[in-house]
């Protein structure tokens, strides 16, 4: 007799920071940061097939990253399996959209398109989003998929307030940047300052707002891959450019414009000039 397999059909969406602060090291631990976290209609594909065992198959533009690296589907599906009391075995078939090791969060937001897409309304969501922050610290932000504040370790998590609409620009010079490479760099070269951010944003107020925030990671994953300061400076010279900065640990970087015929014409001189770079025209996430 023929068993119909469960498929589940997921998106999974970039996200960018449009600020990133450095929060002060706690003795034997890690930096905590303080971020305003938005998401783009950028994402991965994600075909979720229960199966006889667990196998995972790769498809996309960047597909050829994935090679040889720790996974995090894997180390989902197997933590979500033995959370819930199931076998592992579903086929997962990623398309992979998102530049890896990008600052985009693209490991993140699959791991957590495969939480919602297994999990449902099987367990409370606190133990869902405490099994999140175990998985990583960008999961949670990425599980709860709609623009916030992130503070902590992932683990402090507010609703951000309606920004303007804008269209944006993401360009990567195609260089994978190692997350931890970078904080190495911060610790050894860089000062933490302390902030003083009351995060009083709202939809009139947002550009002033933004500019007197900024990533911290900006300057020394700018001396491992000097690249991203040629990116922001091609974003800077364009008369129509609002605010361009780096994501995450970078390399990647955004720029942000009033509508999308003028990113799209900013992208028709970037790629004339940097034709061997990434580069793709989006919006938020709705």
């Amino acid at each position: 007799m023929f068993i119909k397999q469960k498929v589940y059909n997921l998106k999974a969406y970039a996200k960018i920071n449009l600020f990133l602060h450095v929060l002060k090291k706690k003795r034997n631990s890690f930096h905590g940061l303080e971020s305003l976290v938005c998401f783009v209609n950028l994402f991965d594909e994600i075909k979720v097939i229960e199966d006889s065992k667990f196998s995972i198959e790769i498809t996309g533009p960047f597909k050829s990253y994935l090679n040889n690296k720790e996974n995090i589907i894997k180390k989902t599906v197997f933590g979500l399996s033995s959370l819930i009391g199931i076998k592992p075995n579903f086929k997962i078939i990623l398309n992979k959209n998102i530049p890896t090791s990008a600052g985009l969060g693209g490991g993140s937001a699959d791991s957590a398109a495969i939480i919602r897409g297994i999990i449902k309304n099987k367990l409370k969501k606190k133990t869902i989003y405490k099994f999140a922050k175990i998985i990583g610290s960008d999961v949670p932000v990425c599980l709860y998929n709609k623009n916030a504040f992130f503070k902590g370790y992932g683990e402090i998590l507010s609703k951000a307030p309606k920004l303007p609409n804008f269209s944006i620009i993401l360009i990567n010079p195609i260089i994978e940047l190692s997350t931890k490479k970078v904080f190495l760099e911060y610790d050894k070269n860089f000062l933490f300052n302390k902030k003083n951010n009351t995060h009083r944003l709202n939809n009139k107020n947002f550009y002033s707002w933004i500019l007197k925030n900024n990533n911290d990671l900006l300057m020394p994953a700018k001396k491992i891959v000097p690249e991203i300061g040629e990116m922001l400076s091609f974003l800077d010279n364009l008369e129509n450019c609002l605010l361009s900065r780096m994501t995450g640990s970078g390399p990647t970087v955004f720029g942000l414009f009033k509508n999308s015929v003028d990113a799209r014409n900013a992208n028709k001189i970037f790629k004339k000039k940097y034709p061997n770079w990434w580069s793709k025209v989006t919006s938020l996430k709705s």
